[in-house]
């Protein structure tokens, strides 16, 4: 298997996790810009500052699937001001990894079944048997845990759909039954090689995203990364409850006491 999604990069959006493991992904050339006609559309540039600064905000239900060496990881959540969820499947052959993941203020949560307690979490094989399918907590002041709720909250949600520059117009498109723009940049993965990544905005209004393409284009290869994420319900607010019955994720993860535990 592939070096795991969820190892050392958030799982605010899935296909900025296969995005950062990936171990190497050619440069793929950004094109030249395709600016939508009309001379009142603002540069991609302004387009996509406006993008970020309109979703900080506001709440969202967001569905992602990305797809890499044989291995694809579906995401499915809400955010709220401050709570939110998400399922989390890893597929790899004949193995799932399942993960519900959800945060209520600075408290985090997460049930999962045993494969994903082993190979996500790291747990001994003995208590990803003993707590598979339970729900287990822990504050979200320790950094090594924090990572399985971030991008949960609104106020999270700009990091997740980030992308670097120079940005360029691509071809518009109608995504969803929507008018977009489509705002091109690129992302970086861990060896610091660039892929390109085109944010689809709505055309009219405050522009918030409606989807988000990672790699598209690309050959299809399964050493390729390939990542689409939607957005709908934007102006949502997730107002999740906490379970009734935890177990402390701090006492079973290997490191996770390295982090704050208050």
């Amino acid at each position: 298997m592939p070096p795991h999604p969820f190892r050392s990069v958030a799982t605010a959006t899935a296909t900025a996790s296969l995005a950062a493991t990936a171990a190497a992904v050619a440069t793929l050339a950004v094109g030249p810009s395709a600016a939508p006609a009309g001379a009142a559309t603002p540069s991609a540039q302004s387009t996509y500052d406006a993008t970020i600064k309109a979703v900080t905000q506001k709440g969202v239900h967001f569905v992602s699937v990305a797809k890499q060496s044989g291995t694809t990881l579906r995401v499915v959540g809400d955010t709220g001001v401050s709570s939110g969820t998400q399922s989390l499947t890893v597929t790899h052959g004949s193995t799932v990894e399942h993960m519900h993941a959800m945060v209520v203020g600075s408290t985090g949560y997460v049930q999962a079944n045993s494969t994903a307690l082993r190979n996500v979490i790291g747990l001994s094989a003995a208590n990803s048997k003993k707590y598979a399918n339970k729900w287990l907590s822990f504050p979200t002041s320790n950094g090594t845990l924090a990572s399985l709720v971030v991008g949960l909250k609104n106020s999270e949600v700009a990091s997740g759909i980030k992308m670097n520059g120079p940005f360029t117009y691509d071809k518009p498109q109608t995504v969803a039954g929507h008018k977009t723009l489509a705002v091109r940049g690129t992302a970086s993965t861990q060896s610091g090689s660039k892929i390109p990544v085109v944010l689809y905005v709505n055309a009219t209004g405050t522009p918030k995203p409606i989807e988000q393409v990672t790699n598209p284009g690309a050959a299809k290869s399964s050493s390729n990364i390939e990542g689409t994420v939607t957005f709908s319900n934007w102006g949502e607010n997730s107002k999740e409850t906490a379970p009734a019955h935890t177990v402390s994720l701090l006492k079973l993860a290997p490191g996770s006491s390295s982090g704050s535990s208050k």
